[in-house]
């Protein structure tokens, strides 16, 4: 076992027990249940050893490229950009280290893509109101499930209500500026209704979340209720603020960008810098033509960076790891594409998009060695980490 594997694993080994969790230092309410709870039908169907640990994750870290694929296409409407922006999340050092081990992040990552997919799906396509509302709410289920990972997920939900909230209040402008790149969604938050708009951030969320507790409930014989969920609730908030963290590992959030040094205790974890630099300067891109032209997919990219990076800067949990920068990263390779846009496609005759995804494919080459763990003498067959 690498890593948090140590407390993750035996977790997930108690749901398939019907036991609270044996270790006294990890207790059953450190984290939310769902990616516990998955991770153990991954060691139902595979066996309680290293491959069924880590299956569950591998599963949904692919399922992840689909979703990145959808919800760029569904952004920019061009099959070019979105595989550009699927290829950069499948050459994604922390895609490929964060699916390949037992811990929750890729669980959390894979329902806040696919919830992206339907919020934006519902915003976008030319459908009838009523699939409208249903996709509409199916993000909210999907944000809350991600939330019962782990609880980052309400950043994301975050930039969902202000993203609704501006769309409504363009929606009731008198009168609205059609020529705007924003009145088209506007118009179908508009068909959605109030209503629905609130069950799907609020009550839908909510919901998938407290319900990710009910076999938790059942395998610790407690009872499945308000009282019980706060107390829990409660505890985590503790929990996670007084853990002991160990100081040779964790670093500033600010320095996660520009970071080159891997993180070695967990499989050479390191960025691929063709997509967290060539990220951040599309961002600025991103930001300088939202500023002259607000379009929709450059304000989600923008806002989904944001809201997910600038969370570290006043979170109260005592100690920051690195691998927390993945959903950033992930978001990165699409502002990536979002940027290109309105680019020339070509330069002396090659495609721009073909030449990003080789750099980035040399790049996550170099590193790969070292994050599949091979024995010698593959490990350093492009040199080894000085």
């Amino acid at each position: 076992m690498y890593f948090d594997e140590g407390y993750f694993v035996p977790e997930a080994r108690a749901f398939l027990q019907g036991v609270p969790n044996p270790d006294p230092y990890a207790p059953p309410l450190a984290k939310p249940p769902l990616g516990k709870l998955i991770m153990a039908i991954g060691m139902e169907a595979a066996g309680d050893n290293s491959f069924g640990w880590r299956i569950a994750g591998s599963v949904c870290g692919a399922l992840t490229v689909v979703a990145v694929y959808l919800w760029s296409y569904l952004l920019l409407q061009d099959a070019s950009l979105a595989a550009l922006a699927a290829g950069l999340a499948l050459l994604n050092n922390f895609l490929f280290v964060m699916s390949r081990i037992a811990t929750v992040d890729v669980f959390l990552l894979f329902f806040l893509m696919w919830s992206l997919v339907a919020y934006t799906a519902a915003l976008t396509l030319d459908v009838g109101a009523g699939t409208r509302r249903i996709l509409f709410c199916s993000s909210g289920i999907l944000a809350g499930l991600a939330g019962a990972c782990k609880w980052n997920a309400l950043d994301t939900l975050g930039v969902f209500f202000l993203v609704t909230a501006a769309l409504l209040w363009i929606s009731r402008r008198t009168p609205i500026d059609s020529r705007s790149s924003l009145a088209a969604h506007a118009d179908n938050v508009k068909q959605i209704g109030l209503p629905v708009l609130l069950i799907g951030l609020i009550l839908a969320p909510i919901a998938s979340y407290n319900l990710a507790f009910w076999p938790l409930c059942r395998i610790i014989h407690r009872p499945f209720s308000f009282h019980e969920l706060a107390a829990m609730n409660t505890f985590m908030w503790h929990f996670n603020r007084t853990t002991v963290v160990n100081p040779l590992l964790i670093s500033p959030w600010y320095s996660w960008p520009l970071n080159l040094s891997p993180m070695r205790v967990l499989s050479y974890l390191v960025g691929n810098p063709v997509i967290t630099w060539g990220g951040l300067a599309a961002l600025a891109l991103c930001l300088r033509r939202f500023w002259m032209s607000d379009t929709f997919p450059k304000g989600m990219v923008l806002l989904l960076f944001a809201s997910n990076y600038l969370q570290w800067a006043v979170t109260p949990q005592k100690g920051l790891y690195y691998y927390y920068y993945y959903p950033c990263v992930m978001i990165l390779g699409v502002a990536i594409a979002v940027a290109m846009r309105g680019l020339p496609t070509r330069v002396f005759g090659m495609r721009i998009s073909f030449l990003v995804l080789v750099a980035a494919a040399i790049v996550f080459a170099r590193c790969y060695p070292q994050m599949a763990h091979l024995e010698s003498p593959w490990d350093c067959t492009f040199g080894c980490w000085p």
